[in-house]
């Protein structure tokens, strides 16, 4: 049983859970953003919501065994459809419908319990740690096996009414384009998205040898392999074309790219800026920014994190 605290009024500590489809990310945060310890875990998702639990326990208890102070709670970023505390349909999990998993941790733990989309998590690290900082108005987009996201308006989480707003990776970008593991053909997720991308462009990966993955072609791209500059300039446009519609429906002249693909940011942003200048409208063409994010490796656990610190947020 992990024992509850009241939080300190300087400074206050929660663990944050970032739950991926292969691993548990978790971590004792404190409430300025400082990241005390680490623990990382399989998170056993192609067995059964049972063991992911149990995972769960297993990183937050690890934790706090030899941390000398008190946790005031516990944020999981989860995939899927989010709704007070309850996880649905998250992709990649086996077995996982709908699972309370808000309140079987508190009654497991006995301790304060918050959960929310994994990419909203994110968005929550960027707003508080981040960017955020300065800038209320901006969109963060994930990249990375899938395309998530979320919208911070006025320096808040826009949650939509069924809260699953900021599935960016849904948005169609050419109608009868391939389908998404969501269904959706031609959606953002279907070009952009890790495994598609490296899917779609395999025959000529193939030439640059065996097990290329993005590290590889980011490596590649800075001896100036025309290839791999391809490839990212193909990632930069349908990424740009994407951010587009992104602008233009919401009016937002930022978005903050983070997730693993992010770190090949250099890489794609020439093309990608130059595809929104192209395409966007007059009013935003030559305001937009696409900015990435400085704490991108830490975002999922910080912002898990932040649902204790602050859960008006």
């Amino acid at each position: 049983m992990i024992k509850l605290s009241h939080p300190d009024k300087i400074t206050s500590y929660a663990i944050g859970i970032d739950l991926g489809g292969t691993f548990i990310k978790s971590a004792i945060v404190s409430s300025n953003g400082k990241i005390i310890g680490s623990y990382k875990i399989p998170s056993f998702a192609d067995k059964s919501p049972d063991k992911v639990i149990c995972q769960i326990i297993k990183a937050a208890s690890h934790l706090v065994k030899n941390f000398n102070k008190q946790v005031t709670g516990i944020g999981v970023g989860s995939p899927g459809i989010v709704t007070n505390g309850v996880v649905k349909y998250p992709p990649n999990f086996r077995n996982w419908k709908i699972v309370k998993l808000k309140s079987i941790i508190e009654k497991k733990l006995g301790i304060k319990t918050e959960a929310d989309n994994d990419a909203k998590c994110a968005g929550l690290a960027e707003l508080k740690f981040g960017h955020g900082k300065r800038i209320k108005n901006f969109l963060l987009l994930t990249l990375g096996t899938g395309i998530g996201g979320a919208i911070i308006i006025d320096g808040k989480i826009y949650r939509g009414e069924t809260f699953g707003a900021g599935e960016f990776g849904m948005m169609t970008i050419n109608f009868d384009g391939p389908p998404c593991l969501g269904g959706n053909p031609g959606a953002v997720e279907a070009y952009i998205g890790r495994n598609y991308f490296l899917e779609n462009e395999k025959e000529q990966i193939k030439k640059l040898g065996k097990g290329i993955d993005f590290r590889e072609l980011s490596s590649l791209a800075a001896k100036k392999n025309k290839t791999a500059k391809q490839f990212y300039d193909r990632y930069g446009f349908y990424l740009g074309v994407g951010l587009t519609n992104y602008f233009n429906l919401m009016d937002v002249r930022t978005c903050v790219l983070t997730g693993g693909i992010s770190e090949a940011y250099k890489y794609f942003i020439g093309e990608c800026n130059k595809t929104v200048k192209q395409r966007s409208l007059p009013t935003i063409r030559n305001e937009f920014r696409v900015l990435k994010s400085k704490i991108s490796a830490e975002a999922g656990v910080l912002g898990a994190a932040s649902l204790i610190f602050d859960t008006k947020l």
